[in-house]
């Protein structure tokens, strides 16, 4: 007989080590545990928040408006109600004072014409008296002329005579702007034109006095702070046989013949067969005054 050799039940048939079959790996070992972590976590919680979400049609059902969602609706609406009765009568408000304001301009300007004709015919019938009054007598015809001749000669009163018209204006254009006529030049060229014996000037309108000043604003000539542009045509009182000649003897004069061959400046002086009128200056206020010796 042969031995068996087999043990019974107490033989087990295993399988190679290299024929098992390994469970697979979790999720998180194979994604990585931080990418797991954002993959899945939102994912679980919407899960849940589903799952306790009622059905949509009990949710349709049984869903209402709170009572709180109401109030602050109503709240809503009361305040812009109010915010447009508010606009609207602040709207109103403006427009009225608006044309109150209107209306009291207006008034006031009707205001200022009148008090305006009031002194215009004040001063024209102070006039008259003053002119009756200095020729009553001999002693007052002297001073009427005495007067005449002073407001002549301040530019307080509008004067007329023979002359002469001098018309000034910028040289071509130069990169460096010296051909531009700048206040200096024309302060020499009025003070030439008293020496030469000028009785009166006007620049552009603009009576000259002892008060007059003539200076740059900027880009600009003021005569009596009141601009004036090139070209600058002056009006000058005085004796037109003798006084185009007598202005180049003077220093204004030297100094007009070199910018006109330096910088190509116009200067054109011509005699006029009308007599020229010169306006009065602007008003100024008196700050000081005596009495001349000779009146004493």
């Amino acid at each position: 007989m042969s031995a068996d050799t087999s043990r019974g039940s107490g033989t087990t048939n295993r399988r190679p080590a290299a024929e098992r079959k390994l469970p697979d790996p979790p999720p998180q070992a194979v994604m990585g545990l931080l990418n797991y972590i954002t993959a899945t976590s939102l994912d679980e919680d919407y899960a849940v928040a589903s799952r306790a979400r009622p059905d949509d049609e009990t949710t349709k059902k049984t869903a209402r408006p709170g009572w709180s969602a109401l109030a602050m609706i109503a709240v809503f609406g009361i305040l812009v109600a109010t915010a447009a009765v508010q606009t609207s009568r602040t709207a109103d408000t403006t427009a009225t004072s608006h044309e109150e304001l209107v209306k009291q301009i207006n008034a006031r300007k009707g205001q200022l014409a009148d008090r305006r004709e009031r002194v215009d015919e004040l001063t024209s019938e102070t006039e008259t008296l003053e002119t009756k009054f200095l020729e009553a007598t001999t002693e007052g015809r002297a001073v009427q002329s005495r007067l005449t001749s002073l407001g002549v000669g301040t530019g307080a009163d509008a004067a007329r005579g023979p002359g002469v018209r001098v018309r000034v204006d910028d040289g071509p254009p130069i990169p460096s702007g010296q051909n531009e006529i700048l206040d200096g030049d024309l302060q020499k060229l009025v003070n030439g034109l008293w020496l030469a014996g000028a009785e009166g000037i006007a620049i552009n309108g603009e009576r000259l006095t002892s008060l007059t000043a003539i200076r740059q604003g900027g880009a600009v000539v003021t005569v009596n702070y009141r601009p004036v542009s090139p070209p600058y045509n002056l009006s000058v009182i005085g004796d037109p046989d003798t006084l185009a000649a007598r202005f180049i003897d003077t220093p204004g004069g030297q100094w007009w013949l070199d910018l006109q061959a330096l910088y190509g400046v116009d200067l054109e002086i011509t005699n006029t067969e009308e007599p020229l009128t010169l306006p009065p200056a602007r008003r100024s206020g008196l700050r000081y005054a005596h009495t001349p010796e000779t009146l004493r």
